[in-house]
C-alpha cells in the first residue's frame, strides 16, 4: 500500500485552484509537517505499547496515513464529487471491489488505528488549502466522512454533518456511535488545544490497560450472564414475539420488552462484520473506562441464536439484514467471537434477561391453565350430553349408582361377617 498512500497524499496536497502552483502544495504540506511535530509525546502516550522510532519517523507515519485515509475517505463517498467520473474509473484502488473491503478490514483493526485527532488536525488544516476545484463542498468534520467509509452496522442514520465528539480512533468512533447512547457522546468544542491531551493520558493507565489485556481470566463461566432461558424459536413458541425496532436513530443496545414482545434494531450483516464485531470487543476488553456494551450484545445474541431456525426468525423478522453469510457461518462466527471474553457483571441486558424469563415461566402457567380450563369444560360437556340429557337417563343413572352402592355394601358384609 506504500506507492498508494505516497499518491494519495501528493493528490491531497495538489487540490488546489490552481493544480500547477507548486508553491500552494508545499505550503500545505509544510503547514500540516509543523501540527504533526508538535505531538510527538501526546501521540506515544496514545499507544500502549513503546514506539520504536524516531520523531522524524514517526512523524512521517502520521502524515501519510492520516493524509491518505482522509484522501480515500474523500474520493469513496461519490455523493461529494470530490472525485472526476473519469479519474474515479482509473483510481486503483476504488475500481477494486475487494481492495475496498481489505481496507474497511484493515482500518477496523484495533492495533492498526491512528489517533482520531490526528486525522481532526490534518483534516482542518488541509481544507482552508483546498479550493474546492470540482465544486465539492465536503463536511465540517471527519466523522461523518469516517462512518460513511465502513459499512453499516445498522439502519441508525449517518447526518451530513455529524456531529464531532470526543474519539480515540476510528473503532471507538464505530463503538460510539452504533452502540453507545447519545448522552455518552456528548459534542465538543471543536477549538480544543490538542496539546493538551497529553494531560488526560497516563503512563500508568496504559500499564493498567496492557495488564488488564494480559491477565488470565479464569473466572469466565462465573462472569457470563446466564442469558435467556431458551433460545429466538423456543421463546417464540412460549408466546413471547419479536420485532424488528424502525427508528433510524436507535443504537443497537436499545433491546427493549413489553407486553410480550421483544424489540430489536436491525443489524447489518456483511463481510466485514465478523472481523469488526471481534475488534470491537477486543477494544472494550482492553479499555479501562468501556462499560462492555458490544461484549452484552453478543452474548445476547449467542444466547438467542442456537441453531439455523433462530437465524431464519431473524431473518423473517427483519431483525438481521445480510448479504452473504449463511445462517451456519454467523452462528459460528458469534460462539468463536465470544470464545475466552467475559464481560461484567453489571450487565445491559440483566433486567432484560429477568422480564423475559420470569414473563415466560408466567406465560406457560396460564397456559396451563387454560388447558386444564378447557379440559374439564370439555368433559363436562360429554358427561351431560352423554347422561343428563333426558329424564331416563337421569332415572337410568341414579338406579345404576343406586346397584352399585348396594353392591358394594353387600361384598362388604360379606368378607365383615361380624359388622
Amino acid at each position: 500500500m506504500k506507492q498508494y498512500k505516497w499518491s494519495y497524499m501528493v493528490s491531497l496536497f495538489q487540490q488546489s485552484k490552481d493544480q500547477e502552483d507548486t508553491e500552494a502544495s508545499w505550503r500545505c504540506l509544510e503547514a500540516c509537517i509543523n501540527v504533526i511535530y508538535g505531538l510527538d509525546e501526546v501521540i506515544r502516550q496514545c499507544y500502549a505499547e513503546k514506539i520504536n522510532c524516531t520523531e522524524d519517523e514517526l512523524a512521517e507515519i502520521m502524515l501519510v496515513d492520516g493524509c491518505f485515509i482522509l484522501e480515500l475517505f474523500l474520493r469513496f463517498d461519490r455523493s461529494l464529487n470530490y472525485m472526476k467520473l473519469e479519474d474515479f474509473g482509473i483510481d486503483p484502488v476504488l475500481k477494486s471491489p475487494w481492495m475496498i473491503t481489505a481496507l474497511q478490514h484493515d482500518l477496523g483493526l484495533l492495533e492498526n488505528q491512528i489517533p482520531f485527532f490526528i486525522l481532526e488536525l490534518l483534516y482542518y488544516t488541509i481544507m482552508p488549502h483546498v479550493i474546492n476545484v470540482i465544486k465539492c463542498e465536503p463536511p465540517k468534520s471527519v466523522t461523518s466522512l469516517a462512518l460513511k467509509f465502513f459499512p453499516p452496522m445498522s439502519q441508525k442514520s449517518i447526518e451530513k454533518e455529524q456531529v464531532a465528539a470526543e474519539f480515540k480512533h476510528l473503532l471507538d468512533l464505530l463503538h460510539q456511535f452504533y452502540y453507545l447512547p447519545a448522552a455518552a457522546t456528548g459534542a465538543r468544542d471543536l477549538s480544543i488545544e490538542f496539546n493538551d491531551r497529553a494531560s488526560l493520558t497516563s503512563e500508568n493507565e496504559h500499564r493498567s490497560a496492557s495488564a488488564l489485556c494480559s491477565r488470565e481470566l479464569d473466572d469466565q463461566a462465573t462472569n457470563k450472564s446466564s442469558g435467556f432461558s431458551c433460545c429466538a424459536s423456543e421463546l417464540l413458541e412460549s408466546g413471547i414475539e419479536f420485532q424488528v425496532r424502525s427508528s433510524t436513530e436507535d443504537q443497537l443496545l436499545e433491546i427493549t420488552f413489553s407486553e410480550g414482545v421483544i424489540r430489536i434494531p436491525q443489524l447489518y450483516i456483511h463481510e466485514t462484520s465478523r472481523s469488526l464485531f471481534r475488534n470491537l470487543i477486543a477494544f472494550e476488553q482492553c479499555s479501562i473506562s468501556s462499560t462492555h456494551g458490544v461484549t452484552a450484545f453478543a452474548f445476547l445474541m449467542e444466547s438467542l441464536i442456537r441453531s439455523t431456525q433462530d437465524i431464519n426468525l431473524f431473518t423473517r423478522k427483519k431483525i438481521f439484514r445480510h448479504n452473504w453469510i449463511g445462517s451456519q457461518e454467523y452462528s459460528t462466527a458469534l460462539r468463536d467471537t465470544l470464545k475466552k471474553v467475559v464481560t461484567k457483571n453489571d450487565s445491559y441486558f440483566a433486567t432484560l434477561y429477568k422480564e423475559v424469563n420470569d414473563y415466560r415461566k408466567s406465560y406457560q402457567w396460564s397456559r396451563l391453565q387454560v388447558f386444564l380450563r378447557v379440559q374439564y369444560q370439555r368433559q363436562r360437556g360429554i358427561l351431560c350430553t352423554t347422561y343428563f340429557s333426558t329424564t331416563w337417563k337421569v332415572i337410568s343413572l341414579l338406579v345404576a349408582v343406586t346397584f352399585l352402592l348396594l353392591s358394594a355394601i353387600q361384598t362388604y358384609y360379606t368378607i365383615n361377617p361380624h359388622h
